[in-house]
């Protein structure tokens, strides 16, 4: 069988690696994309890694790639918000990283104290305070446009969690009464700014993802065709008791490689 798509988004953890090992077949898939000239880029909900971090951390583990081949939730929130508000003023509730980004795409990143803003978009921010809560809540209610990245909790780190992006944009929302847009899977913003970017449909897309509720789920609400590869947080049994079905299912990439 030939996967029958010229475009495909592809999960990082899980898919292509557990911690810092690569996923069976990961390499040889990658290989097979560019023999046959797909479109694909990679897709992350990380809030706080830059393009350089990711591709460092592929090239550690002997995929050599580049940063057009990479699309986190964080550029995709700017790169949506620059549209939207072109020049604009952006207060961030986010890390330098998040800052620089927002500076990249010739934004304005509006002062700590600020009382009017174009948008406020949160990202993970460990330095949050109770003086950024109360600025970003003021201008949410001012009538910034209230983006956040993503709406995980908890973020996993060696050890435990840490509080997620979702829990700092928790605490806004309440203050503000806003609901903020979302851009990280499985809401459809990050897969259609990546189809945006390679000039794709989503008839001709699949997105890969290893768990059913935030891959495969963003995937259907983007309307692409979905694949679940088992090597992360959603198994066989899921598939069966999950009303989330996915298009595909294989045990890993090296399968899919077998199929195809």
């Amino acid at each position: 069988m030939m996967l029958p798509y010229t475009t495909y988004l592809l999960d990082l953890d899980g898919v292509i690696y557990r911690g810092d090992e690569l996923v069976p077949g990961a390499k040889e898939f990658l290989a097979w994309l560019k023999a046959h000239n797909k479109k694909y880029l990679f897709l992350t909900n990380n809030s706080f890694a830059t393009d350089e971090q990711i591709l460092a951390k592929l090239a550690r583990l002997g995929i050599a790639t580049d940063a057009s081949h990479v699309l986190s939730a964080g550029q995709a929130a700017v790169q949506y918000i620059a549209r939207r508000f072109p020049g604009g003023a952006i207060y961030v509730v986010g890390e330098q990283p998040l800052i620089d980004l927002v500076r990249s795409q010739h934004l304005a990143a509006a002062s700590v104290d600020a009382e009017k803003a174009d948008a406020v978009l949160v990202g993970l921010d460990r330095g949050f305070t109770y003086a950024k809560l109360n600025c970003a809540i003021r201008t949410i209610r001012a009538g910034a446009f209230f983006v956040t990245i993503n709406r995980d909790a908890l973020l996993p780190v060696e050890g435990g969690f840490l509080p997620g992006c979702g829990a700092l944009a928790a605490a806004i929302e309440t203050g503000s009464g806003v609901t903020p847009e979302v851009v990280g899977k499985p809401e459809p913003m990050l897969l259609q700014e990546a189809m945006r970017l390679l000039g794709s449909r989503s008839d001709e897309t699949v997105m890969i993802g290893d768990s059913l509720d935030v891959d495969i789920l963003g995937g259907k609400a983007a309307g692409t065709h979905t694949l679940l590869v088992l090597t992360g947080r959603s198994s066989r049994e899921d598939v069966e008791k999950m009303h989330i079905q996915p298009d595909h299912v294989y045990q890993n990439l090296a399968e899919v490689i077998r199929a195809v």
